[in-house]
Formats: C-alpha cells, structure tokens, sequence
C-alpha cells in the first residue's frame, strides 16, 4: 500500500460560472456607466465566489478518504468481494452530495451523503475479479461543492490496495482421494488427527512438524516424528505443467490448468492428505508437504501469481523431483511431451502412483485442421499414458475444470 499527500482541483459548477460571468459583465457595465449599485453587485457576485473558495478549500482540507478489503478475505475468481470505502471530515459540507470515483479496478463512480458531524461515511461495494493474479486499487477521487454550490473540489487520493487473488476452485466431489476427514481447510482440516500412537520414526522431509518427538531429540540430537497406528496418509505431489508453447498460450487454456492444480490441492487438503506444489514454471516454484493452513495457503498464493514462462518439459521436471514426490504424483499437463511416457513408466518402477490430468489443447485453439485429427492423434497419446502406467483424466474446453469433476479417478485409492 502506498500512500501521497491528497491534491485539490477546483472547478466553478455552472451556478459558479453564471456568477462570475455575470459579475465581469456587470463590472465592465458599472465602469462604462460609472453607476455605483452596479459597482456594488459586481463586487457582491465576485466576492460570492471568492468566499465560495476560500470556505470550500478551507473545510475541504480535512476530507478524508480510506480503503479496505474486507478483513481476513481470500479473494477467489468470480467469487464477490467486500470493499468498504470510508469518508470522513466532510460535515461542514451539509447535506450535500459527495461523488466518489475509485478503482476497483475498473473506474466506479458513487453518490452519498456527506458524512455527519465526527463519524465516517462508508460505502460498502462489492467487487468480482475475472481473473487471479495481484491487483492494485486506486487511486480514488472525492468530489464536494461549497455550501454555496458555486466551486466544484475534487481532492484525490493516490493510495493504492494491493489485492491478491487466487485461481478458482471447483469441489471434486466425486474423486474417491480419501483422508481421515472431510472438513474443510477454512474449518481446520489441518488439526491435529485423532489417531492413536504407535510408536516413533526418524523425520522425513513433509512430516507434520507437530509430531515432532522432543524427548528424542533433547536425548540424541536426531529428528524423530511420532506414528499412528490407525492412519499413515500417503503424500501427494501436485505437478503443475507451466512451459511456455509458442508466443504465447491461450489464457483459458492456462487458467483451466492452474485452475485444476488449485481444485486437486484444495481437495486433499480438506481430505488431511498431505500434499505439495510443483510446477515447471521459469521460477521452478515447489512448496513443502502442506502440515498446517499456512503450507496450503503457500502454495495457493504460488498458484495466483503463477505464469506459463518454463523451458522444460513436465516430465523432466517431475523425474528430477522424484526423491521428493511422496507417494503419488498428479500431473496437470498442457504441452506436448514425448518423453512423459517413458518417465512415468520410471517413477511407476520406483513404487509411485502417477495421476495425469491432460488439457485437450487442441479444443482451446482455433486450427485449419478438422476435430476429428486432433481428436485422434490426442488419444493416441491418452493411451501411451496409460499404458506407461498412468490413470488419466482428460480435460476438455469448454467444460473445464467443472468437467474434470464430474470424471471422477478410479483405481486410484
């Protein structure tokens, strides 16, 4: 958030330009003529708007403006947003009108009532956004007249809010990834599992941090976790494809992705699966194994700002990553990879679980080629994936991620 001094502009309105047009004419009569009352109301005209000036700038130095996104929000894509826009200092105005005009982030232009005596005026508006990624609002504007409705005074506010918002995430209900719980990460999903202790292992990298044995390690120095016999969640490692195609790839393509990605975290978080991002982006962005709300979080904020800029093929990213998957891979490709076959049949050798969610890409695209082409070469590569091993789930425009819900996985518990 950045903050600058407030400016003014003043404006007559068209009762302030009557006033003084009327006021010179009247002057230039009062000369030619050398008649006094003429004298007199010119003098009164002008000296009504210079009074008009000096109140208006007089009071309007304590206007006041402030933003703020409703507190504790996550703003979702397509899901509305609380913004509250608050006024202050503005009763010597009356009851007149304030116009306000803020960014939000397209420009929006509202109308109250001046704000009364030592309170706040607020105006409570709701905002959607087409889009994740990181959003500034502002600057805003605030616009009152004099009591006399002669000068116009806009005072303007260059702070700005700085919003973050995420990919949007469709419930998959039907996918059968199930954990110990289906409460929701906003309701705890990450608390602490009710099951009952079995005995101690040394740490491994994605542990819940919780389970840590402190009498172990205060006795030899080493990191121990404790288990529990009832319940040992596999780990689950989310593979975001985000290497660049050509100039530039189609927005709904990649948002579908991303949005995929956040749908398939967000489930197994409200399953208490533990689980992970990684995506083969330019900044290689990986997360740890999510053991409290913060870990999700984490790697939903990478999923926001996230952009299709990788030179490396999906596969190459994973098998690179492979002491460090856990126990199941899901991989949301988008591009073409002829090598994905043979690294899934790599990691399926090492004992994992390998789940690839494919983009039919040639549905986002416009080509000169028929349908049913793309349509067949595309499930020539469907089955070379299942055959390396690998359940897939495809995704189609323009049903998206809402179609890839409704699929379900099968063999996959």
């Amino acid at each position: 958030m950045r903050k600058a001094a407030p400016r003014i502009a003043v404006r007559p309105t068209a009762r302030g330009w009557q006033a003084l047009v009327v006021g010179i004419l009247v002057l230039g009569v009062a000369i030619a003529v050398g008649t006094t009352q003429f004298f007199q109301l010119a003098y009164l005209l002008i000296a009504l708007v210079i009074a008009a000036l000096l109140l208006g700038l007089f009071n309007s130095r304590n206007l006041g403006f402030s933003r703020k996104v409703s507190s504790g929000a996550r703003i979702t894509v397509g899901q509305p947003a609380r913004v509250v826009l608050s006024l202050s200092g503005g009763s010597f105005f009356g009851g007149s009108r304030v116009e306000v005009k803020d960014r939000l982030p397209d420009l929006r232009s509202f109308e109250v009532s001046a704000p009364e005596e030592g309170k706040d005026g607020e105006i409570e508006v709701s905002v959607t956004f087409a889009r994740r990624g990181i959003y500034e609002l502002g600057p805003a504007a605030v616009r009152v007249e004099d009591p006399f409705g002669m000068l116009r005074f806009t005072k303007e506010f260059e702070e700005r809010t700085e919003v973050l918002v995420y990919p949007e995430i469709h419930e998959l209900s039907g996918f059968p990834l199930r954990g110990s719980s289906a409460r929701s990460v906003n309701q705890g999903a990450f608390g602490r599992q009710g099951d009952e202790f079995s005995g101690i292992r040394e740490y491994r990298r994605g542990d819940d941090r919780r389970h840590i044995h402190w009498k172990s390690l205060a006795r030899t120095g080493e990191l121990y976790v404790k288990e529990f016999a009832r319940h040992a969640p596999k780990r689950y490692t989310v593979a975001l494809d985000m290497r660049r195609q050509g100039l530039r790839a189609p927005e709904r393509e990649v948002e579908d992705a991303v949005s995929a990605a956040a749908s398939m975290l967000n489930h197994l978080a409200e399953e208490r699966l533990p689980c992970r991002l990684m995506c083969n982006d330019r900044r290689g962005v990986a997360t740890e194994f999510a053991g409290d709300e913060g870990d999700y979080w984490e790697a939903m904020k990478a999923l926001a700002t996230v952009k299709a800029d990788g030179d490396r093929a999906l596969g190459e990213a994973v098998y690179d990553e492979r002491k460090s998957l856990g126990d199941v891979v899901i991989m949301v490709s988008r591009s073409r990879d002829e090598e994905l076959p043979e690294t899934i049949g790599k990691l399926r050798g090492a004992g994992l679980t390998v789940i690839v969610v494919t983009l039919a890409s040639y549905t986002y695209r416009r080509s000169g080629v028929s349908n049913r082409d793309h349509e067949a070469k595309f499930l020539e590569e469907v089955g070379r994936l299942e055959a390396a091993g690998a359940t897939v789930l495809v995704m189609r425009h323009p049903e998206g991620v809402a179609g890839l819900a409704e699929a379900g996985l099968k063999g996959t518990g």
